[in-house]
């Protein structure tokens, strides 16, 4: 099978991405426990040698600060000085690292701003080699391994691969396992021994639910919508498929459980979570339907929609198929707040290089 269903790769971030992002970014504030235990644990570079840390799916940057930050600050809380150091931020080709770096530039207060602090970026997805042979020190991954390097077959009659059954469900977990091996076997032959890699995955419970049913139900029902208005062929959204898989613990886990020398990386820390919906919480205190309905259609256009928009015909008035979508959505949300409620689960990590 060929075309936009089976090629699409780790998704694209939408414009407006950092600013509709508090829900990554809530996740990312679990992980930064692990992220500091990482930094007292690994071992620094000697002689004035930079200390070289990797941050994996960088999107618009924004949800980068804080971890960037805490990596300069808690290795110079051990050396004492101003060591320098370096961060390579990446993502695929098609991230807009102009954002990225206008957000890490310019932010006031920004890592960057600190003495002998050289940020660079990699434009190449995480699932290939990025560094020489034990050139890091540390890696950070936040909310980004759950997009697939390619979807190996559309999800029938709906978006979301939680929804996949049979064969469909089966190629999905199977893709989900070979890019998270890609994933650990790159990183463990770029980092030095004792190197750190602390990930954040979005992930799924026991039963393969990744708490956001509700809202991707929603957001599929708004593409049926349009597809009955004629927005969009029936061809087109039978090929729309967000291009990731939520792990549940046990996938995450299955290449560390036996070890070397089958993995050269040892679990240090795992944790499964539940985020609270931090939109809904907000909307029980002000009763603003409106206002819950913007924020959800706004978190959901900027991670998702440049996915969906893939599978469109060249032909297909992309920007109004988009303005619509995003209008049916809103109008949908606003009208049921309680039935779009989201908890996402996330996968906490540690793994020491050996």
């Amino acid at each position: 099978m060929s075309g936009p269903a089976t090629t699409a790769a780790e998704g694209t971030m939408g414009s407006g991405y950092g600013r509709h992002s508090r829900v990554q970014h809530r996740a990312a504030d679990h992980g930064m426990p692990l992220l500091r235990r990482a930094l007292e644990a690994v071992p620094l570079p000697a002689d004035g040698a930079p200390f070289r840390a990797a941050d994996l799916g960088v999107a618009a940057g924004t949800n980068s600060l804080d971890p960037m930050r805490a990596v300069v600050e808690g290795v110079r809380a051990r050396t004492g000085e101003n060591t320098p150091v370096a961060v390579v931020h990446t993502d695929i080709l098609t991230n807009d690292f102009n954002t990225t770096f206008a957000t890490i530039m310019d932010t006031p207060g920004s890592y960057a701003h600190e003495p002998e602090v050289h940020v660079h970026a990699q434009a190449r997805s995480f699932y290939e080699p990025l560094f020489p042979p034990g050139d890091l020190h540390l890696a950070w991954s936040s909310i980004a391994v759950h997009w697939l390097s390619r979807v190996p077959a559309p999800v029938p009659d709906h978006v979301f691969s939680t929804r996949a059954t049979g064969a469909v469900r089966e190629a999905l977990r199977e893709q989900s396992r070979a890019d998270w091996e890609r994933f650990l076997a790159h990183r463990a032959r770029e980092l030095r021994p004792g190197g750190q890699l602390v990930v954040l995955g979005g992930a799924a419970a026991d039963d393969g639910t990744s708490g956001a049913e509700p809202l991707m139900g929603t957001a599929d029902a708004a593409l049926r919508e349009l597809t009955s208005e004629g927005l969009i062929t029936r061809d087109e959204y039978e090929r729309m498929t967000i291009p990731t898989w939520n792990r549940t613990r046990e996938e995450f886990l299955a290449p560390l459980a036996s070890g070397p020398p089958a993995s050269p990386l040892r679990l240090e820390e795992s944790d499964l979570i539940r985020l609270p919906d931090i939109h809904l919480d907000r909307f029980h205190e002000t009763g603003d339907a409106g206002g819950f309905a913007d924020a959800v259609t706004a978190f959901f256009t900027a991670a998702f929609t440049p996915s969906l928009l893939s599978a469109l015909d060249p032909t297909t008035d992309a920007a109004g198929v988009s303005e619509a979508f995003t209008e049916a959505l809103r109008d949908r949300v606003a009208a049921d707040p309680e039935a779009v409620e989201t908890h996402w689960h996330v996968m906490l990590l540690r793994l020491t290089r050996l």
